[in-house]
């Protein structure tokens, strides 16, 4: 009789051992999925960093001033113009929900599934039936963003029958404008000073893409000449004065020195070769002083000496204005003259921006002679390190939380940099970030969001060919003659 009853204890422990290990294993099951939906990385390994987020983007997602509601009027089954960018309009708002939370939401509304509520968006936002769009709503404004304008397309194929090629999604420059403009209470305008040679201001302009990027901030940009109207428009935000190449009148001078005293904002892009006494005083009495330089190098190339006039320069780390640029090289094409800070000014803060890096020095013989050369000249010409953009603030505290009535002003010792054809990227994020300081909204500092291109992997014949063998001959026969093996193996 005891041998039964040992049989039975032993199949009632394994019973419970068994038992056991299911309930230990569902635990760890348990724990294993709580922790990967708690506690997780997120990271984007497409080839183009698609959905990727820029910094701007972040940081206006973590401070929409307002909840927002994003309806996707699309239909992936239909030809209707952008329903190939269907899937990356999906995917990029995923990131912008994740990131901004419940304040954030979006709706998608296919109008062949849908019919009822795409009527009822068609009759509210006045759009038509055929058009596939991204509706934005924010504090009770609303901006339509076409699904073409998501996109950049290669019209090519349609020449062959064939439908239109996507070469870049814009969706984040789109989505992200949007939520800038809406987020204002009233649109803020930008003045671009006129009447001094500088560029002008709208279509055909050299600073057309300074100007589009600048719309992109839900920033109006217009044309001023003072010494037209006589005064600073009340509803400037703030005034740009873009290589002038020739001096303020008095009057002007006047007036930008009043506006500088009622707190005004403004940008100054130098031309070197201008002689402007008047625009220098101003400046010098803000701290600034423009030296009477030109910023270069010398390079050795063997039979002779030449001379780089392009500089390279170094965002400042610790300024709030660049220090999310660290890392990152300006280029400054053409004429650039070194700037002098005076840190006595009184009440006003003066930093360095962007310096010119080493060996560049500040060369005052404008003129040089050709047989004799350049080279640097002790106790003459300006040792490194060269300031080449700097910042004065007037009344302000050095904490970007904090916002409070300041005069702000951004000097840089060149104009060409934010030309078209030589505006760079860097270029273009630290104009930008400069002026959303200056207009004190200082989370939409970083890197705005840049087009991204479509990937593409260009492949020789050859290598086409390469690729087809090992895929279609060489590989499967290697699993086969492996399976045969086995197989023969097992046989013996």
């Amino acid at each position: 009789m005891a041998a039964p009853q040992e049989s039975s204890r032993r199949r009632a422990g394994i019973r419970f051992g068994v038992t056991l290990q299911i309930l230990l294993a569902c635990v760890l099951l348990g724990a294993v999925n709580y922790a990967g939906y708690h506690y997780y990385l997120r990271s984007d390994w497409s080839p183009a960093q698609k959905y990727r987020l820029g910094e701007q983007t972040l940081g206006l997602l973590g401070q929409l001033p307002a909840p927002a509601t994003v309806y996707v009027f699309f239909s992936p089954t239909t030809a209707a113009p952008g329903f190939e960018i269907y899937g990356d309009v999906i995917n990029l708002l995923k990131e912008y929900q994740f990131v901004a939370g419940d304040k954030l939401t979006v709706e998608f509304i296919d109008p062949m599934r849908n019919l009822g509520r795409a009527r009822e968006l068609q009759a509210r936002f006045e759009f038509g039936p055929e058009e596939n769009l991204v509706v934005v709503e924010s504090g009770g404004k609303t901006k339509q963003i076409s699904a073409v304008d998501l996109a950049e397309y290669d019209l090519i194929p349609q020449l062959t029958g064939d439908p239109p090629r996507v070469v870049a999604f814009k969706g984040e420059q789109a989505l992200t404008s949007a939520l800038i403009e809406l987020g204002e209470a009233t649109q803020r305008t930008v003045y671009f000073l006129q009447g001094q040679g500088e560029p002008r201001v709208g279509a055909d302009s050299t600073l057309s893409l300074l100007q589009e990027y600048i719309a992109r901030q839900g920033v109006r940009v217009a044309p001023l000449n003072l010494g037209v109207t006589g005064s600073v428009p009340d509803d400037a935000a703030g005034i740009f004065l873009a290589g002038p190449r020739y001096d303020l009148p008095p009057a002007t001078a006047e007036l930008l020195g009043d506006y500088w005293t009622k707190d005004g904002r403004l940008m100054v892009l130098l031309d070197p070769a201008a002689e402007t006494p008047l625009l220098q005083a101003f400046l010098v009495s803000a701290g600034i002083t423009p030296r009477d330089d030109r910023v270069l190098r010398t390079v050795e190339l063997g039979f002779a000496t030449g001379i780089v006039r392009d500089v390279v320069g170094t965002f400042s780390p610790l300024n709030r204005v660049t220090r999310r640029l660290q890392g990152a090289e300006a280029l400054l094409p053409g004429a650039t003259c070194s700037l002098e800070l005076d840190e006595k000014v009184k009440e006003t803060l003066v930093e360095p921006l962007l310096t010119a890096e080493e060996p560049f020095w500040g060369e005052r013989d404008h003129v040089t002679d050709e047989n004799k050369g350049v080279a640097f000249e002790a106790g003459t010409d300006t040792a490194a390190p060269l300031v080449v953009a700097a910042m004065a603030e007037r009344g302000g505290v050095a904490d970007e939380k904090v916002d409070v009535g300041s005069a702000r002003l951004v000097v840089v010792g060149n104009s060409e940099f934010v030309s078209d054809g030589s505006v760079t990227e860097p270029n273009l994020d630290f104009v930008l970030n400069a002026l959303n300081w200056m207009l004190d909204r200082g989370h939409l500092a970083g890197i705005a969001p840049k087009t991204v291109r479509a990937f593409s992997l260009n492949l020789t014949d050859l290598e086409t060919g390469r690729i087809a063998l090992y895929t279609l001959v060489l590989i499967p026969a290697a699993a086969a003659l492996a399976g045969i093996v086995v197989w023969w193996r097992r046989r013996r």
